[in-house]
Formats: C-alpha cells, structure tokens, sequence
C-alpha cells in the first residue's frame, strides 16, 4: 500500500500539522514520534503494534482504524507497526492548549493524556479537513484553520476531561444534535441520503443545517457523507474478498470509474492498490 515514507506537513502561529503515509515497520525517524498534547487519526489502524514511553518502556497498542489518539505530556515513539500507516497529526503548543483548557474549565487537563482508540465522528470529520489541507486538496484560511483547532481541542477536552460545553446559539448544532447527525450518517452510508433528510434528523431546516453542519465540522454535509462512504469502502477492501465493483454499488457508485477517481483523490491510492496488500 505504501512502500515509502511520505510526509505532508503545513504549520502556522502555534499549530502544525502532520500528514503521514508509512509502510510498516518503518525506521521513520522523527516521523514516528507524537508530539506533546497532539491529536491524531490514523485512518488504517494498527493491531499487534508497540510504542516507547518517555520513561523507555516499551508497549504493546493497537489502535481500531479511523479511532481518535491522544498524547499526553510527553512525547510517545511509535517503534513497531504491523501494517502501512496513514495518520494526521495536529499539534498546538502549550500555550494555546491551555487557554482553550481554561475556557472550558478544563485547566488541568492541558497536556491531555496517552490515550487510543476513542470513536468520535466529529473529530475525525475535522481531522479529515486537514488531511484534504495538508495534500493541497482543500483550502483553509486562517480563520478558519484557528476555528478547526479550537473546536477540535474542545471535543476532545468535553469528551475525555470533562470540559463544560460552549452553549451554542439558537439554530446551531449543539453536540447531542451533532452526535445524533453523525451516528445516522454512519448507519445509513449503504443508503440515499438527502439534505433534506439530515436535516430532518438534526430538527433543522435544510438551509441552516447546511450552514451550522459546515460551521461545526468544517465540512459541508454532502462531502462528510462522501468522505465516510470513501472511509468505509476502504476498510471492507482491506478486510473482506468483496469486489470493488460491488463495494461500490452497495455505497451508492454506480459509475465505477467515478468510483476510483473520488478514492484515489481521497486516499492517493486506487482501490486496487489495496486490494493488493
């Protein structure tokens, strides 16, 4: 899948940010080290891997593809993989941790902490925001950079340390609308999904859904459900004998070559190339 390292990396103010393709085992120098207090996606998981504390001991983890990571105050080195790696990386500085942590009434939990395998579909939607990012694929301003990492480092602080939530306005998608948007989407990848429909979940009109769904996630509705559709085609290529052919239709391609096009822009892969592993 991958037989080479490649690194895409963009950075601004106290943020960077890390796009990471790696064959297995890889000897990736700094490469394999997570940064203090950063956030991660690896989006093909990894079973039987080891990592080596900031104490040198080391540990057996394995992390469920598409599952949220976190480090904690020290640096944590990843010294055995058992299968390519695609992982994004987003790193803000200590000073910036703290005062999200501090608004969120969350101060001691500034550093976060070594934690793995946690589902939450709107950090990965975020996360996915800056993967497209750091390939050149999607456009961030700055403002919009600043709003994604703030938003994403109070999911984090709410949902693992126990940060109180921004009450949010009228019209917008508080976090228990959002969860039940997103967990539908996840059900029903398999089936025709209309904005009107979403927005019907999420007890919205269509207009400000659309708008409060790209607010929260960074992502307009019709491209989260895309990227999720891409997301679960990839794991059934690498874990079942069905035919591209037919993952595609069951996700509602029915243009195979459309099919292809959409996940080698996504992935930097044809079906096939996963096929092969």
């Amino acid at each position: 899948m991958f037989n080479r390292i490649d690194i895409a990396r963009f950075t601004w103010g106290s943020v960077r940010v890390a796009h990471l393709r790696l064959p297995p085992a890889a000897d990736a120098g700094d490469a394999s080290l997570a940064l203090p207090g950063a956030i991660a996606v690896g989006f093909n998981g990894q079973k039987n891997a080891a990592v080596m504390l900031a104490n040198g001991r080391t540990v057996a983890r394995d992390a469920p593809a598409g599952t949220i990571g976190l480090t904690g105050g020290e640096p944590v080195k990843w010294v055995r993989t058992t299968s390519p790696a695609e992982v994004v990386e987003i790193s803000a500085d200590g000073s910036l941790r703290r005062q999200i942590a501090e608004e969120l009434g969350a101060e001691g939990h500034a550093d976060l902490a070594d934690i793995h395998g946690w589902e939450n579909f709107h950090a990965w939607a975020i996360v996915d925001r800056f993967r497209a990012a750091a390939r050149g694929r999607h456009h961030l301003n700055d403002v919009e950079r600043d709003s994604l990492v703030r938003t994403l480092y109070a999911i984090v602080l709410c949902g693992k340390f126990g940060g109180r939530a921004i009450e949010r306005s009228k019209g917008s998608l508080d976090t228990r609308r959002l969860r039940r948007v997103l967990d539908f989407v996840e059900a029903h990848t398999a089936t025709d999904l209309t904005l009107a429909r979403l927005a019907e979940v999420a007890a919205l009109s269509p207009f400000h859904f659309a708008r409060a769904f790209k607010a929260a996630t960074g992502s307009p509705p019709h491209q989260y459900v895309s990227s999720r559709r891409l997301e679960h085609a990839r794991q059934r290529l690498r874990n079942t004998p069905d035919s591209v052919e037919a993952i595609a239709a069951d996700l509602g391609y029915s243009n195979i070559n459309h099919f292809r096009r959409q996940f080698r822009a996504r992935t930097g892969l044809l079906p096939s190339d996963i096929r092969a592993r």
